[in-house]
C-alpha cells in the first residue's frame, strides 16, 4: 500500500450547462488520453508537456506532524496501479497520484497536455475571440498537487483517509436545518434545496437513504 496520495483538479471552461451529454464526448476522450499517457513508458513528461503546467508545479503537502491514518482492508480488489489515475465529471477533471518518484508530476502534466491535444490554446490572432478551454482561474485555485482537495463539494484528505463536507458548508447547512425545524414550515423551493443537500450527504452515509425515501 502506498504511503500517500496527491490530488490535482482541473476544470475546463465550457460544457456544464449548454450540453453536458455532448460535452462528455470531449471530456471523456481527454480523460482517456490522460490515462493512456500515464501508462505509456515512452512519454517523457520532462520534454513533452504544456507550458501551463509549469505555473502549478509546486506541491503543497500537509505538515509533517500530521500522522498517516492506517488503511483498512478493501472490500474489493482493484487492479494494482502505481502510475496514477485521472477521472472526469462533465468538465471537472480529478487526478490521483501515488507519491512515488515522478508519478505526481506525470499526473499533473498529463491533463493539460491531453486537453491541448484536442483544443489548442486561445490566441490573440484568432478571428473569433474565445476563452481558453482550460479555466485559468480554477487552475490557479485548485491545480496544485495537494493531499487535500475539494472535489465535487467534498473535502478529500489522503493523509487522514477521510471524505467530509467542508466546515463552511457543514455549518451553513446545519443552520438551515435548524431554521427549518424552528419555523415548522417551508416553501417548495427551500424544501427542494434541503432535500438536495441531505441527498448529497447520503452519498457517503447510505443509511440516510432509507429515511429520505419517505420525504
Amino acid at each position: 500500500m502506498f504511503e500517500d496520495f496527491l490530488l490535482v483538479a482541473l476544470r475546463m471552461t465550457f460544457g456544464g450547462s449548454p450540453n453536458p451529454a455532448l460535452w462528455g464526448v470531449i471530456s471523456e476522450t481527454t480523460t482517456d488520453i490522460c490515462n493512456s499517457l500515464l501508462l505509456n513508458n515512452h512519454w517523457d513528461h520532462s520534454k513533452v508537456f504544456d507550458l501551463i503546467s509549469k505555473t502549478i508545479e509546486n506541491p503543497l503537502p500537509l505538515d509533517d506532524d500530521i500522522p498517516f491514518h492506517p488503511a483498512k482492508e478493501l472490500a474489493v480488489n482493484p487492479p494494482p496501479n502505481d502510475s496514477g489515475k485521472v477521472d472526469i465529471f462533465i468538465n471537472y477533471s480529478i487526478g490521483v497520484a501515488p507519491d512515488l518518484e515522478d508519478v505526481p508530476m506525470r499526473v499533473l502534466r498529463a491533463n493539460p497536455l491531453a486537453i491541448r491535444t484536442i483544443a489548442r490554446p486561445a490566441s490573440t490572432q484568432d478571428l473569433i475571440p474565445r476563452q481558453d478551454i482550460i479555466s485559468i482561474k480554477k487552475l490557479k485555485a485548485q491545480g496544485r498537487l495537494t493531499e487535500t482537495k475539494l472535489v465535487l463539494g467534498w473535502l478529500l484528505n489522503t493523509r487522514k483517509l477521510t471524505n467530509s463536507l467542508p466546515d463552511s458548508k457543514c455549518h451553513a447547512w446545519l443552520r438551515d436545518i435548524d431554521a427549518f425545524l424552528s419555523a415548522g414550515k417551508s416553501s417548495h423551493q427551500l424544501l427542494e434545496t434541503l432535500l438536495g443537500r441531505l441527498n448529497h450527504v447520503a452519498c457517503v452515509f447510505l443509511p440516510m437513504r432509507h429515511f429520505l425515501g419517505g420525504l
